[in-house]
């Protein structure tokens, strides 16, 4: 999410923080470990490349680069941004100017693991004595399951969550109680419907929610068998997602919904969704376009209560190519200790520690979050991760295509996944014989 200037301040405040304490460990384990060598060291240039993660320019300056000069002194960090995919990366490679680490999203682990530019981080953990423990374990977990190793290729900086967000003053105006912890997804559909209407020529939406490959993940769907390399998207537990997805296209006036309605025309009363919703939220307070809002809990599945998906969001990985690959570690273990992830915390990211103290610090320096209510959202664990194949992405084109024949060309449920199978074992077959 974007910095305010608030945020800035801070970012400059633990900046001095960290200089002042001269390397020592901090309150909690950030980790990192004092400089033995008290003589100048020879200046240093790292290159972070960020690859499918999001981070802007003003946050990787003031949360990336700023802290770690405080830090260490004699290491600049700068960015590099892939802007062209899998050729992006296969161009930096054969240049022979890979960057030192890496700023990636979990599936970019696996690429990364895949393209052999990813440093096993067993030995530095051990080395620098990063303690794991401090990490929410279902990040770590994703990690290894995208890394397919018992190795760990990425530590995690910060964690999407999933938040049911919704408009208060609509719920007022036409006397709907508001949402409550634990609802099911059938909860959810139930009390989209009671928006189902037009009034004055203004129509109304009950409930957006995300793409069927996001909402798969809150059962931990796989994709493809790895075995026999054959899709799975076929199965009762994918026909589950489809049929919540039909259930709330289905909402008379419903279908289509989307950001717009919620943030703009304001005619949307819910949105199941990441935690990015609250940047634009932020950006509203203040104008003229500030409505009464609020969270709650993520809706769950009956059979698994209090679980939203599986947990995403942006990991930090030493590169394999790297000359520095110590430095570069000790950047990560820095970005990971407790005064930036309690930054970060505060400004809008999630941290990546199991550490409550700090996950009670969320949204403190935004002020459109005073008097939500946060901890609702926090009710909910992530689902444990599928585990991915690289033939996963061939069964996005059709996955879409099956939720399209089900919302506008009215498709039955078990056709369209049937379909969507068909096609995906296709793609793969073609990718397969493309690699004999």
């Amino acid at each position: 999410m974007v910095l305010t200037k608030r945020a800035i301040i801070s970012v400059g405040m633990v900046a001095l923080l960290l200089a002042a304490c001269g390397g020592t460990k901090t309150g909690g384990g950030a980790d990192v470990p004092n400089d033995a060598d008290s003589q100048p060291k020879k200046p240093i240039t790292l290159y972070m490349l960020q690859d499918g993660a999001t981070i802007s320019d003003e946050e990787f300056a003031n949360l990336i680069a700023a802290p770690v000069k405080a830090k260490y002194p004699h290491i600049t960090v700068e960015m590099v941004r892939n802007k062209n995919g899998s050729n992006g990366l296969s161009e930096l490679i054969s240049s022979g100017n890979f960057p030192d680490f890496m700023f990636i999203t979990m599936l970019q682990i696996k690429a990364h693991r895949d393209l052999g530019t990813t440093e096993d981080l067993t030995p530095y953990i051990q080395k620098f004595g990063m303690n794991l423990n401090r990490f929410d374990p279902a990040a770590i977990q994703t990690s290894r399951v995208f890394g397919e190793s018992d190795n760990l290729y990425a530590v995690p900086f910060s964690l999407n969550f999933l938040a049911l967000f919704y408009n208060k003053d609509l719920f007022d105006r036409f006397g709907v109680s508001y949402p409550k912890e634990g609802m099911t997804w059938q909860d959810a559909i139930q009390l989209a419907s009671k928006f189902a209407r037009t009034e004055n020529g203004v129509e109304y939406k009950g409930l957006m929610t995300n793409a069927i490959a996001d909402m798969s993940t809150q059962l931990s769907l796989p994709r493809v068998d790895p075995a026999t390399k054959k899709a799975l998207i076929n199965t009762d537990g994918w026909k589950k997602v489809a049929e919540i997805i039909q259930s709330i296209n289905a909402i008379p006036g419903n279908k289509g919904a989307n950001l717009d309605h919620f943030l703009k025309t304001q005619t949307l009363a819910m949105v199941a969704s990441y935690d990015a919703r609250f940047a634009a939220l932020e950006k509203l307070h203040g104008t003229p376009e500030q409505f009464n809002w609020d969270v709650t809990q993520f809706p769950s599945h009956p059979e698994r209560p209090n679980t939203s998906f599986q947990s995403t969001g942006h990991f930090l990985a030493v590169s394999a190519l790297s000359k520095y690959k110590n430095e570069a570690f000790q950047v990560i273990q820095l970005l990971t200790g407790e005064p930036i992830q309690t930054t970060i915390t505060e400004n809008g990211r999630f941290t990546a520690l199991s550490n409550e103290t700090i996950k009670n610090k969320y949204g403190a320096n935004m002020k459109s979050m005073q008097g939500k209510n946060i901890k609702a959202v926090f009710r909910s664990s992530f689902a444990p991760p599928y585990r991915p194949t690289s033939y996963d992405p061939l069964t996005n084109a059709p996955l879409n295509d099956a939720v399209k024949n089900i919302v506008d060309g009215g498709m039955d449920v078990n056709t369209a996944l049937r379909q969507a199978e068909e096609a995906a074992n296709r793609a793969i077959e073609a990718e397969m014989q493309a690699k004999k």
